[in-house]
């Protein structure tokens, strides 16, 4: 395979890309696996520090968009700010995500509220107004970054597995609605990754055992192990590829 060829099918120069929950953990890293296939990058999530700590690594002059997407007005408002800068985007990665585990007995409904909007409502938001210029111009990549939880059950976690079950559900059925408008919607479910969001969790021994025992690789994924199935998904080469949930857990969900 030559190098013109994976330029072909992985290549993103010109490319405009917007991933949320950009300052850290997985949004960090995709938004500079998009960078460095050349795409130009807007940065989203709530700390404009961080966001600029992140721009500061990228080369293909990225947009730092400060937002809050729990707000109804947030998506909107940041196709929007995309809009005004870029005339669109071509790629949307919905990463921005929240869980406060809790047994389910004694969750706060406010806590349910919280974790449904940012992970559901804002990701279905968010698509629907950056989708009206992707479905305009016939071409467009979504990808919903979901969660192993999202397939299968976990305790404490009802309103995390809950919505990102809703995200593979979601994900589906934009991609049938617009295929055939030049537009594909896929949903990538990482497994345990070794980031900030789950540091408590790895902390513990008990549960660092169990996700050891659990995943097929015996090891915790680390944030390069997405970069592959992200620019699949986000690149030319999944041109024919919409409405498929890609798991990305070391074998996690394989076994029992």
């Amino acid at each position: 395979m030559t190098a013109a060829l994976l330029d072909e099918l992985f290549g993103l120069t010109g490319q405009r890309a917007i991933v949320t929950g950009a300052s850290r953990g997985i949004g960090a890293r995709a938004a500079q696996t998009l960078d460095a296939a050349g795409a130009r990058v807007a940065l989203v999530a709530r700390s404009e520090s961080q966001l600029r700590e992140i721009a500061a690594t990228l080369a293909n002059e990225p947009l730092v968009v400060p937002a809050d997407l729990n707000r109804n007005e947030g998506p909107v408002e940041v196709a929007a700010t995309v809009a005004d800068a870029w005339g669109g985007a071509d790629i949307l990665v919905n990463n921005a995500g929240l869980s406060r585990p809790a047994p389910s007995h004694q969750l706060l409904m406010s806590d349910w509220d919280d974790i449904l909007t940012l992970n559901l409502r804002s990701v279905f938001a968010l698509t629907q107004a950056v989708a009206a210029g992707m479905l305009s111009r016939r071409h467009g990549r979504i990808i919903n970054v979901s969660s192993v939880l999202g397939l299968l059950g976990e305790a404490w976690a009802a309103p995390y597995t809950a919505s990102k079950a809703g995200v593979n559900g979601l994900s589906r059925t934009l991609a049938v609605e617009w295929a055939s408008e030049g537009v594909t919607v896929n949903a990538l479910c990482p497994g345990w990754i070794d980031t900030e969001m789950v540091a408590v969790l790895r902390a513990n021994p008990q549960f660092d055992k169990r996700v050891l025992r659990r995943v097929a690789m015996h090891r915790w994924g680390v944030e390069s192990d997405l970069d592959g199935a992200l620019l699949l998904l986000a690149g030319p080469a999944s041109s024919y590829l919409t409405g498929q949930t890609i798991v990305v857990d070391g074998g996690l969900a394989a076994g029992w």
